[in-house]
């Protein structure tokens, strides 16, 4: 094997060790919104069979999706993800509104 060959079969190990390290963090990316979510729902029910205001946490977990999906959009340009990112926006907006009114 001549030089050439030994750094096109480099770049080319390197490339899929690349497309491996990005689908991790996009499957990890996945898991973290759904552990988000399912605690973030499993903590608002308690705190409202106490009583207690839980919209906090729906501002947290719309707010961590919102961003999310706006970065997703940006680099995309999938309106699905601008979508998602406005809908969470709107969500979270409301949930701000009723957390300040004491819910």
């Amino acid at each position: 094997m001549n030089k050439e060959e030994i750094l096109a079969k480099s770049r080319k190990e390197n490339e899929r060790c690349d497309e491996f390290q990005i689908q991790i963090r996009d499957k990890s990316m996945k898991w973290t919104y759904i552990t988000l979510v399912v605690v973030a729902a499993i903590f608002a029910w308690i705190r409202a069979e106490q009583g207690l205001p839980m919209m906090d946490l729906c501002v947290t977990i719309c707010s961590s999706v919102c961003v999310g999906q706006f970065y997703r959009f940006i680099k995309t340009k999938d309106k699905w993800c601008l979508i998602m990112a406005v809908i969470t926006l709107l969500v979270g907006i409301f949930a701000v509104i009723r957390f300040l009114g004491g819910h």
